[in-house]
């Protein structure tokens, strides 16, 4: 199995979130992490965090969509679905 990880890098660092998968390569995917970075902005959130957090949240709803749905096979609109719950789950 290979291994996948996403950077996020700034001047005062640089955050690697490994997770998320394979499905995520799918079309809009990209599109679905800049709303949720954007949504997290909007709303107040500094951007390195908005950034770092957009990222471990769309990651987390692609682990959580593959072991929903599968590896491969999944939407990027499934993906937006899964945010607000991952939000308030407890870690």
């Amino acid at each position: 199995m290979q291994s996948f990880f996403i950077a996020v890098t700034a001047p005062d660092g640089i955050w690697r979130y490994e997770g998320g998968g394979v499905g995520l390569a799918t079309s809009g995917s990209g599109d679905v992490l800049a709303g949720i970075i954007t949504r997290l902005a909007a709303r107040g959130t500094q951007p390195v965090t908005a950034a770092i957090w957009g990222v471990f949240l769309h990651g987390q709803a692609g682990s959580h969509l593959a072991q929903k749905v599968g590896p491969l096979g999944f939407l990027a609109r499934e993906i937006s679905d899964c945010i607000p719950k991952l939000m308030i789950e407890p870690r």
